[in-house]
Formats: structure tokens, sequence, C-alpha cells
């Protein structure tokens, strides 16, 4: 009995959004983000939500959007080339079960940038076509 409670309360937080940084390494339960700044006001973001026998887009949004918003310093800000996908981690608990990450990558352009929309869309392209 307790190995089935310890197991429901192990998924129920590991379902959740984090806001681990993960430029400082990474977090137990596998969550976090981070971003790169490509110029003032325009961010390249990555989140992840923490492990979970079931994908949990969720939790990548909520991740990645608190990051964007820690980033432009408001909830003002543009989403651009947004990509969404989930990985199995390799993963798996003592009943065989294997656990998935869902990620969430994209650009952020803060409303408060100083730069025009075509400097942005270079930026973006250069920027993914190095990665």
């Amino acid at each position: 009995m307790h190995k089935f409670f310890y197991l429901i309360l192990l998924s129920g937080l590991s379902a959740c959004a984090s806001n681990h940084d993960l430029t400082q390494g990474s977090n137990m339960l596998g969550g976090g983000y981070k971003q790169d700044e490509l110029g003032p006001g325009l961010f390249h973001l990555y989140a992840r939500s923490n492990h979970a026998p079931w994908a949990n887009y969720d939790a990548a949004r909520t991740t990645w959007r608190n990051g964007a918003e820690r980033a432009c310093g408001s909830a003002e800000y543009d989403e651009l080339s947004v990509r969404e996908s989930e990985r199995d981690t390799g993963l798996q608990n003592s009943g065989g079960v294997r656990y998935l990450v869902t990620e969430r990558t994209g650009y952020a352009k803060c409303d408060s940038t100083t730069l025009s929309n075509e400097v942005v869309s270079k930026a973006v392209a250069r920027h993914t076509s190095t990665r």
C-alpha cells in the first residue's frame, strides 16, 4: 500500500511545471528552462516538463511562458517559431512504466524590444540554422 501511495505522490509532483534554471545544472525531477538573449528584447527559450509517465504539454508551456515573462520583465511578448515535442527519458519505474519529458522551444520577442521585425527575423533564422 505504501508503494502505491508513493507512486501516486511522485507522479503528481512530477507532472508540475518547473522554474528550475537549467543553466545551473539538471533538476532531479527533470524539468526546467534556459534562455539565451539574441539581442535586446529577443530571447531563445527552451523549457521542459518534469519526468512523467505521460506527455505534459501544459507543464512545458507554463514553464516556457514563465521563462519568457522573466526574460521580458512582463507578459508582453510575441511567441515566434515555437515547437513542442515529447521524448522518452530512458528512465522507468519498477513496474516498467517509462517516463517522458515534454519540451517546448522557441523565441520570445518582448514588446519592449528596439529591434525591427526584419532584424528579429534574421536573428531567428541565423540562430535556427546554427542549432
